[in-house]
């Protein structure tokens, strides 16, 4: 907005006036009061305000003045001409003093927000953290840390205390509570950790807790799971019988993509590049928040086109709600072991499956297997080749899903088993 400055002595009249002069120009005005310097009403298309510019008195460290503060006093209405001379002249004689307002005020500030954050309890913040910090939900990791933040709130009683009264203790109680579990306790300290962070950002903690816990106390890493299918295996899941076609149309797309479950299950037809026979995954898509490409194999094409899906966003639509997010995993994996017989199936092991019998099956490098699980870029490459080496390997990640899909086409069949 244009703004034009003048210089008089400020009284109801001249407020009148101007404000009068403000609506038909609907340039923004500020008025310098002659008789109290550095005070000001700057007048906009909506409100008006009363103001006050001065400097700390001294030098800093450089030999340099104080920068200048502009403090807002108040609005016409509520403050006449003669009440804001006289706050103006109440912080002068403060600056005077060797006093800082603007800081005080701050100060007043900070302590007054500080005081209704701590009338707010660890349910209300976890649902400001839900909104703020974790986007209400929208992926499965953020799901997760929600529900690992609340349950570990419930398991300490903690729920309906205030933040501050959480103590180191209570974060070693919890770690004690899953000591037998260490992938559930350092879920949950995880979730906690990043939580109390949130808290510690927002300034209503001095300090995490979860930092004051020791390794010893913490769980330790669970061992790496070792799980994968056999060809065989690999076969029974294909041709399982008794699933929902949606459920068996998701599941064999899995078995010949290395995707996340999350990823493959939000899939939309706009990802799709059915020219290039490819996936597109951007930044927001993947867990490790990298754009990614995954090339098709014959087979995966297959199993995409299968049925056509135009009543869909999602290329596999598999809960009950139109274009609504998969909740019911364990309800899925039930299903599965059910069908297909495989009774220690987890839809994860798929994707160690897929880098086990290439490695196996196929003299493809390693490097090359792990580039397509799509893992964060600096499990593979560190140093300075991480941030000059930038090629994607398109052709060749091709020419291995070529080939995973081949092996795919002897162990289950290169006939689509349908449920029609």
């Amino acid at each position: 907005m244009p703004s034009k400055s003048l210089t008089c002595k400020i009284d109801q009249r001249s407020i009148d006036k101007y404000v009068k002069e403000q609506r038909l120009l609907g340039d923004r005005l500020t008025l310098s009061d002659e008789t109290c310097g550095g005070l000001k009403l700057v007048i906009n298309s909506k409100s008006c305000s009363w103001t006050y510019s001065y400097r700390k008195r001294g030098y800093l460290n450089g030999g340099k003045r104080h920068p200048q503060h502009t403090m807002k006093l108040g609005d016409p209405v509520s403050m006449s001409p003669a009440e804001a001379r006289l706050a103006a002249e109440t912080i002068k004689s403060q600056v005077r003093a060797g006093g800082d307002p603007a800081f005080a005020t701050r100060a007043k500030e900070r302590e007054r927000k500080a005081e209704e954050a701590r009338k707010r309890t660890c349910a209300q913040w976890l649902e400001m953290y839900r909104i703020e910090q974790m986007q209400s939900g929208q992926t499965k990791y953020q799901r997760d840390e929600l529900r690992n933040v609340r349950l570990s709130l419930n398991e300490l009683n903690l729920i309906e205390a205030y933040p501050e009264e959480i103590t180191p203790k209570h974060i070693r109680d919890l770690a004690d509570i899953h000591h037998a579990r260490n992938a559930t306790g350092r879920h949950r300290l995880g979730a906690m950790s990043r939580y109390m962070d949130f808290l510690l950002d927002e300034e209503v903690i001095t300090a995490n807790p979860v930092a004051s816990v020791s390794k010893r106390r913490k769980p330790k890493p669970p061992p790496p799971r070792e799980n994968y299918f056999t060809p065989e295996q690999l076969g029974a899941l294909w041709n399982a019988e008794g699933l929902k076609p949606s459920y068996q149309r998701y599941l064999r797309f899995m078995i010949t993509s290395p995707l996340r479950a999350g990823e493959v299950a939000e899939l939309t037809w706009k990802q799709i590049n059915k020219e290039r026979a490819e996936l597109r995954f951007w930044h927001d898509d993947t867990k490790n928040s990298e754009h990614f490409v995954m090339p098709l194999s014959s087979i995966a094409k297959q199993v995409i086109w299968e049925t056509e899906q135009l009543q869909s966003e999602l290329v596999f639509p598999l809960s009950s709600v139109e274009n609504a997010q998969m909740s019911s995993w364990s309800y899925f994996n039930k299903c599965v072991r059910k069908a297909s017989l495989v009774e220690d199936f987890i839809l994860h092991d798929l994707r160690r499956t897929f880098s086990t019998l290439m490695a196996e099956h196929s003299d493809v490098s390693e490097s090359l297997i792990d580039s397509l699980l799509n893992h964060k870029q600096s499990a593979t490459r560190g140093g300075v080749i991480r941030h000059y080496q930038q090629s994607k390997n398109l052709e060749k990640r091709r020419d291995v899903m070529a080939q995973w899909g081949k092996l795919l086409e002897a162990w289950v069949g290169s006939t689509l088993v349908t449920d029609e």
